[in-house]
């Protein structure tokens, strides 16, 4: 009887230790029209995506699973050309009655010189289809900048290992600007992109 306990330890180790080698394929369903939410509970100098940019020109629309986009985004956020942009993307599941925070995140120094890098999650999902990138790939999201889009459609897929994703989950996005000196800018920027993983594989 001890061996046999001993031996089904053995093999939930075993399992443990291997699961996170092997990836999931899982797309990610906005839950908002918009694809955006406001954060909560943020602190007043804590900006939303229509605080950082003008967003009227930029149009959303649900196509089942998917959104497709098209129009411009003009950015209006208050700091200074050559600022340092820090970025950070967290991943939250929703538990019953509040949002935990899950192991998966990542944290860009500086995002700017990477914007339009092709290896990047956000040059295949966005900047790709920015169509004046030319004209903007040195201005980040330095306030003026203009960011022109082609039609596409948002189809976030990503592969995460570990154990299965399911129910709510939320990704937050926060936005920080610093001076080169390294001081931090005033404002920051949060932005909520709410939906469910759906496995495909």
């Amino acid at each position: 009887m001890l061996f046999h306990i001993k031996f089904q330890y053995a093999i939930f180790g075993a399992i443990l230790f291997t699961w996170p080698s092997i990836a999931l394929k899982y797309l990610f369903v906005p839950e908002e029209d918009q694809f955006y939410s406001e954060c909560q509970n943020s602190a007043h100098n804590v900006l939303n995506v229509h605080e950082m940019s003008d967003m009227s020109e930029l149009t959303f629309t649900r196509e089942g699973d998917k959104l497709a986009v098209s129009g411009n985004a003009s950015f209006k956020w208050d700091i200074q050309p050559g600022d340092r942009v820090l970025t950070s993307f967290q991943l939250f599941k929703f538990d019953r009655i509040s949002w935990v925070q899950t192991p998966f995140g990542m944290t860009v120094p500086d995002i700017c010189p990477i914007l339009y890098d092709e290896p990047q999650y956000w040059y295949k999902y966005w900047t790709q289809f920015i169509t004046n990138k030319e004209d903007v790939k040195d201005k980040c999201f330095y306030p003026g900048t203009k960011f022109i889009h082609e039609p596409f459609v948002i189809n976030l897929i990503f592969d995460i290992t570990g154990l299965p994703l399911h129910g709510r989950h939320k990704i937050v996005v926060t936005i920080r600007a610093f001076s080169w000196m390294n001081v931090e800018r005033e404002s920051s920027i949060c932005i909520e992109l709410v939906g469910e993983f759906e496995r495909l594989n």
